[in-house]
């Protein structure tokens, strides 16, 4: 009986191939070949597609309440982002108009929710380093250091958003010495409540209240104690350039802790 199926399979296949244009055999042959190549091909730009670059530009850069530099300067990206949109890796670099400012750092964000983000960096600036090292996170000697952020948003009918970021470990400075001559890491906290004002309307406004502190020192990597170290608001919108739209953003800060108030603006051009 299978080899009656087996002969009535090969007729009904020879049958076809006999009707067949001439030249339609050899074109099967060759599509089977490239097929997987060709879907190879696809594959790969599935994946390159999840790379992307940004640039921006600001007139000083602004971070956790601090004046990182005050002085025009880039800001560029490298990023890869998962199929499903949740995971992205990126290197951020900062480089000063002047020269005077430079950081290389690298990040990684996870979003359990379309509200709720973790985010592990590593900030790497040698702007005054005599000697860089890279990889190295001694806190006595080295600035880098990494910390961990989360970022919640309570809903889109209330856009308060909780920004919590604590140091994890290196940077020389995040520890106090202690009377006994001893060293307490401080694993310094900085956490900021941001509420977005017309959250629909072409002009974003965004307020936000930023604060310091430590759980096992006195003194933190932003204040010698425990203090509000940023205020202000940030406003942002789409502005045409050239037939373009770029988003343009502005930040107001002012800082209690050292009394320093200053004006940021940025435009991102991709």
């Amino acid at each position: 009986m299978i080899k009656d199926e087996d002969k009535c399979k090969k007729h009904v296949i020879g049958s076809i191939l006999r009707f067949m244009e001439p030249g339609l055999t050899p074109m099967l042959v060759l599509c089977s070949l490239l097929m997987p190549a060709l879907m190879h091909a696809q594959e790969e730009q599935a994946v390159s597609e999840r790379f992307d670059l940004h640039l921006d530009v600001k007139n000083m850069h602004l971070w956790h309440g601090g004046v990182v530099t005050p002085g025009a300067m880039f800001a560029s990206a490298i990023e890869y982002k998962s199929t499903n949109q949740k995971f992205t890796a990126g290197l951020w670099g900062g480089a000063g108009f002047s020269g005077d400012y430079k950081e290389f750092s690298y990040y990684a964000h996870y979003r359990f929710k379309p509200n709720f983000r973790v985010s592990l960096i590593s900030h790497n600036n040698y702007s005054n380093s005599e000697e860089v090292n890279i990889f190295s996170y001694d806190k006595y000697t080295s600035p880098n250091f990494v910390d961990v952020v989360l970022e919640y948003t309570l809903s889109e009918q209330t856009p308060l958003t909780v920004y919590w970021s604590t140091i994890l470990f290196g940077n020389g400075g995040d520890f106090e010495v202690n009377n006994d001559g001893s060293v307490s890491d401080s694993y310094s906290t900085y956490a900021e409540l941001r509420y977005l004002l017309f959250p629909m309307q072409k002009t974003q406004v965004m307020l936000f209240l930023g604060g310091a502190f430590s759980l096992t020192t006195e003194k933190t990597f932003y204040s010698d104690s425990a203090n509000i170290t940023a205020f202000g608001l940030t406003l942002q919108r789409d502005v045409e350039i050239l037939s373009g739209n770029f988003p343009v953003s502005a930040t107001a800060l002012w800082n209690p802790e050292t009394k320093v108030g200053a004006l940021q603006l940025g435009i991102s051009l991709f």
